[in-house]
């Protein structure tokens, strides 16, 4: 402050000049400033990105095993209808002779 007083007692120019540092100052401060934010934003983003990622590849894998057990179920099914069937047919002979 003692600097920027010195530089207004001189004159305009120097006041210029003082006011144009003070300025040049601030915006630096404001731009790191926004870059720390935006780094911040950044990172968070990724780990965001990564835990909805990983969130994703559960829900595939849970839907991998349900499809797998279903297939498994059907093909169960399918053995006991066949086995029905035959019973049916069978008792069906068996009622008719």
């Amino acid at each position: 402050m003692k600097a920027v007083d010195h530089a207004a007692a001189m004159n305009d120019r120097w006041l210029f000049l003082a006011a144009f540092c003070l300025l040049l100052v601030l915006c630096g401060a404001v731009i790191r400033w926004l870059v720390k934010h935006l780094q911040a934003a950044l990172a968070e983003h990724k780990a965001a990105g990564e835990a909805h990622r990983a969130a994703f590849e559960r829900v595939i894998q849970t839907q991998n095993e349900t499809a797998l057990r279903l297939a498994v179920c059907i093909e169960r099914n399918t053995v006991v209808l066949q086995e029905c069937g035959f019973q049916l047919r069978r008792r069906r002979e068996e009622k008719y002779v």
